[in-house]
């Protein structure tokens, strides 16, 4: 008796806490799909470290818009996950610089704790710097809260480097087929 109890214990383990296409207690039950869809992708971020060197970090303070098109790639099971990809751009206001626009393209991939990274080409219609930022965060299906860090690909003079990145970003338009 003492030696069936273990064997019992982890086949009654097994069958309650195993989570295959039957599991009860899954939102999903089995639904093993992937979904593709558009969406339209608006978004905040906040860069506190705009450093030219010569102003305080105050003065260096960067508020973003993002608007973008994305196509998410949403995949189904009991620990779905997403791919997306997005192309789109950035728009910069801050207290010391004018208007600023970051044209971009990206990828993030995740099921609830996110990565992903992004090619920025910010602009202020005199001068051009590429820039790519890596960032992670949570999130999936469109939507993250990230934290990110800008690398400067050149080097323009007048232009700042927001090199911390902290951003919210979500679809308020998908457009599921089927």
């Amino acid at each position: 008796m003492k030696r069936l109890f273990p064997v019992l214990f982890l086949l009654f383990s097994g069958w309650m806490l195993s989570q295959l296409k039957i599991d009860s207690i899954s939102h999903n039950r089995g639904n093993m799909e992937t979904s593709i869809y558009p969406a339209l992708l608006v978004g905040y971020h906040f860069s506190g470290d705009a450093k030219d060197n010569t102003e305080t970090w105050k003065a260096g303070q960067m508020h973003t818009v993002e608007l973008a098109y994305a196509k998410v790639f949403k995949y189904g099971g009991h620990h779905g996950g997403s791919k997306v990809y997005y192309v789109g751009s950035d728009f910069s206001l801050s207290n010391k610089y004018d208007f600023f626009v970051a044209p971009k393209i990206g990828i993030n991939v995740g099921a609830g704790f996110m990565f992903g990274t992004e090619l920025q080409f910010q602009t202020n219609f005199e001068q051009f710097v590429p820039r790519i930022m890596p960032y992670f965060g949570i999130g999936g299906w469109g939507g993250k809260f990230y934290i990110g860090y800008n690398f400067r690909l050149a080097k323009a003079e007048s232009l700042p480097t927001n090199t911390g990145h902290i951003g919210i970003t979500w679809p308020i338009i998908k457009v599921k087929k089927g």
